[in-house]
């Protein structure tokens, strides 16, 4: 008896020394992180803390600045003055979540930050109607710096993030667990969108035993967020992983937890702005919405089109004249050039443009497309060339600030497109988009949308990318996904990628 006793702790020594070795050389697989990647949070909150703060005080002295420059006066800046509301608004940025933004999408950092902004500056208006004594600054000055704010805050927080991607503390360290093709794609967009404040150090095989992976020691690790692709993982992976960080075993070996668990979804095809949890006593559910496929989101981007419309027009009208006087002197013909589109629910409709080639294009284009395969081929993936020779002196600068599709502004107005949605397509096209087509014919198509800011003429005209990413803006509309896109519109225009 006694015998096997001693076989029995024998035995068990030896386990525990294997274990004890399989940890150890699972420790050593964990990666070795420098300083500013350990820190990456820590480092990316202050940043953005300070970004904000100097934004909200930069806004209120351009706006005293602005008072001054009307009034004739010479009111001084008082910063100790404004110290109580710039907590004010840290404190309600804190409670929204918008530090450090981590795995923020660009769309919904633009909603928080907006309806935070304009929170904070309502109640310091309602303060100021009721006790104007109550604070330093006029309502003028007020209501500039809430108008400066909503734009200085976004722009110097896009600034920050190109500075932290240059110094290289921004992304904290993340571990994707997968097995396949999905994993790998999502460490890719990780890396090519660091602002996401995510940087994938560690791929994990989902389909491995876990005792041989390192999710046994991930805890020892100075990660604190686990990317699972659930289709990617065995079920017993599953399993074993979350119930360790659910039952806190780690805890018994003093370790630190795993605060952040994000389990990607099979159903790719939805995107996330358009689907809310919904919680059914304990089950998790998801209502996927289909935001501009529904009667009153399309009355009010009707609304808004015709307003943002009539704003543009109105301040940009001096120069689009001196664009249309130009055109005529440039180069024989007319100023405008029209070309058949199909529209919402198939109506063929006239887009306008300014004319940028020459009087006798086509049939020039079907010589050039007719004698070149190359050319052609070129034509029929983009419906554009890239040394295009038709195109005249005047109209190459237009197309480089894509200026020539500001007419655009006229099928807005009469109701055949929009300022954001789906690039309208040609009637020969309608064969070589499938089933997609369906979709795409029951919204207006815009002005610009998801494929111009994603590379414009980069990408395919007619190409599964392109689909892809009109169908995510029809099933995920929102105001605050066109406030983006437009925004993205303006960096593409400056940047003149893919224009031509």
């Amino acid at each position: 008896m006694e015998l096997i006793k001693k076989e029995k702790i024998k035995k068990e020594k030896i386990i525990s020394e294997q274990r004890k070795r399989n940890y150890d050389r699972l420790i050593s697989h964990l990666p070795d992180l420098p300083f500013k990647q350990r820190h990456a949070r820590t480092l990316m909150t202050v940043s953005l803390l300070l970004s904000d703060t100097v934004s909200l005080l930069v806004a209120y002295g351009l706006a005293v600045w602005i008072r001054n420059l009307i009034l004739r006066q010479n009111t001084i800046f008082v910063t100790w003055n404004l110290i109580p509301v710039i907590l004010l608004f840290l404190l309600v940025y804190v409670w929204k979540g918008l530090y450090p933004s981590v795995g923020l999408s660009p769309v919904t950092e633009i909603k928080v930050l907006m309806n935070s902004t304009n929170f904070v500056f309502l109640f310091l208006v309602a303060l100021t109607f009721l006790d104007q004594s109550s604070l330093n600054y006029s309502r003028f000055v007020l209501t500039a710096a809430w108008l400066l704010s909503l734009v200085l805050v976004q722009v110097n927080r896009w600034i920050t993030r190109h500075i932290g991607r240059i110094l290289d503390f921004w992304g904290e360290p993340v571990a994707i667990v997968g097995c396949g093709p999905e994993g790998d794609h999502i460490e890719q967009y990780l890396n090519e969108r660091i602002r996401l404040g995510m940087r994938p150090v560690l791929m994990i095989d989902g389909c491995a035993e876990y005792e041989n992976t390192p999710l046994v020691v991930i805890n020892q690790s100075e990660i604190r967020t686990l990317i699972l692709v659930t289709n990617e993982m065995s079920d017993e992976m599953q399993k074993r992983l979350i119930s360790d960080q659910r039952l806190g075993y780690f805890r018994r070996r003093g370790e630190k937890s795993i605060p952040r668990l994000i389990m990607i979804s099979t159903l790719g095809w939805v995107g996330s702005l358009g689907v809310e949890p919904v919680d059914m006593d304990g089950l998790l559910g998801f209502e996927v919405r289909q935001n501009l496929l529904n009667k009153w989101p399309i009355l009010f981007k009707r609304i808004l089109d015709l307003l943002l419309t009539l704003f543009f027009g109105i301040i940009s009208s001096p120069f689009l004249l001196m664009i249309m006087a130009v055109i005529y002197l440039d180069s024989p013909g007319g100023i405008f050039y029209t070309q058949e589109r199909v529209g919402r629910e198939g109506k063929i409709f006239k887009m306008w443009k300014f004319r940028t080639m020459k009087a006798n294009a086509e049939k020039e284009l079907q010589s050039l497309l007719s004698s070149n395969p190359e050319l052609r081929s070129e034509w029929e993936e983009h419906q554009k060339l890239k040394d295009d020779p038709r195109i005249t002196r005047v109209g190459r600068f237009v197309r480089k600030f894509s200026l020539d599709e500001i007419p655009q502004l006229i099928n807005v107005i009469k109701g055949e497109m929009s300022l954001v949605g789906p690039r309208p397509v040609f009637q020969n096209q309608l064969e070589s988009f499938g089933s997609w087509i369906k979709i795409y014919q029951r919204v207006s198509p815009g002005m610009t949308g998801m494929w111009q800011v994603r590379g414009r003429n980069d990408n395919s005209f007619i190409g599964k990318e392109r689909q892809r990413l009109d169908e995510y803006y029809i099933r995920n509309w929102s105001v605050w996904l066109d406030i983006y896109i437009i925004i993205m519109t303006v960096r593409e225009v400056l940047s003149r990628r893919g224009a031509y």
